[in-house]
């Protein structure tokens, strides 16, 4: 182990969209860290996570199999940065999927909880009415409350608070083709895009509402699985703020989670003072943090975290 004091003394995790063939790999043949969450993982899950992680794209953008995947990817990397680098964070972050990593990371459940969690939350999307669809907002400066109201207009929710340069709308194909010609019609005098997302369906919108429920009921049981104490070192998406102590407010976000808004500017304002770390298979969230500001430190792989704990 390094005995190097980390300077980091926070870390936040990408969800889905981050995923990446080959990920955490190297920090598999390196460590033996990395290795013991991947066989842990194997023990847990019905499917070989190295084939899903490291060698079968089609199954590793299967919403069912990435969004286990990317956890067992991103803890796998986690343990190997606590033991290697001496990576103690105080704060912890993860943008949709990614919050099962920071809950995990900060000790709030643990790595089996989270997998069992997470990989029914991802058949359960996964089951989802596959005509919805999801698009990012992107301008250089958005009007949150009115690009809100207009999609609105046209039944589509705003899936992800991103940036002030970035919103994800979220809804049914019919809907948001609606939208975005309402909104292109009233930004027509200013820079704006509109970006289709590959996805399978109309994630974080009112028409995940049916999945929310069956998730609600089935993280019921894993109440007494949660240590508390340390939920208030752990930003809530569908909250904005850390979570208070308290497990059935743990268990009401994280289902309300999947039909509500992922309110990452405010999570981002929460850690904007600290020293961050964004760890995961890419590197999505360092270009929303820079809208505020904020350089934040990325690591994707075993050479990034060398570098960013030996300079």
């Amino acid at each position: 182990m390094s005995e190097t004091k980390s300077k980091f003394n926070a870390v936040v995790f990408p969800g889905q969209g981050a995923q990446k063939l080959g990920m955490a790999k190297d920090f598999i043949e390196q460590y033996p860290a990395a290795s013991k969450v991947f066989a842990m993982a194997n023990q847990i899950l019905p499917f070989d996570i190295n084939e899903v992680c490291h060698e079968n794209i089609d199954m590793l953008n299967q919403t069912n199999y990435t969004q286990p995947a990317i956890l067992v990817a991103e803890i796998a990397m986690y343990e190997v940065l606590k033991s290697e680098f001496g990576f103690q964070p105080k704060a912890f972050a993860g943008h949709s999927l990614g919050e099962y990593s920071a809950l995990t990371a900060a000790g709030v459940i643990s790595f089996e909880t989270a997998l069992e969690m997470v990989t029914k939350r991802g058949e359960l999307m996964n089951q989802a009415a596959s005509d919805g669809t999801m698009t990012a907002i992107i301008m250089d400066e958005i009007p949150f409350t009115e690009v809100t109201d207009i999609a609105n207009q046209n039944q589509v929710d705003v899936a992800n608070d991103n940036s002030i340069q970035q919103v994800v709308l979220s809804g049914l194909k019919s809907n948001m083709a609606s939208a975005i010609d309402a909104l292109s019609q009233h930004y027509s005098n200013l820079p704006f895009r509109a970006v289709p997302l590959t996805v399978s369906s109309a994630f974080h919108s009112r028409w995940m509402e049916p999945v929310e429920h069956s998730f609600l009921s089935f993280l019921q049981p894993f109440k007494s699985n949660i240590n508390a104490t340390h939920l208030p070192q752990v930003a809530s998406n569908y909250l904005g703020g850390f979570y208070p102590a308290d497990e059935d407010q743990l268990i009401t976000a994280l289902a309300k989670q999947i039909s509500g808004s992922v309110k990452w500017r405010n999570n981002m304002a929460l850690l904007k003072s600290m020293q961050i770390l964004e760890l995961g298979p890419n590197r999505p969230l360092r270009g929303f943090f820079k809208t505020i500001g904020v350089d934040i430190t990325s690591v994707i792989n075993v050479k990034s975290a060398t570098k960013a704990f030996n300079t």
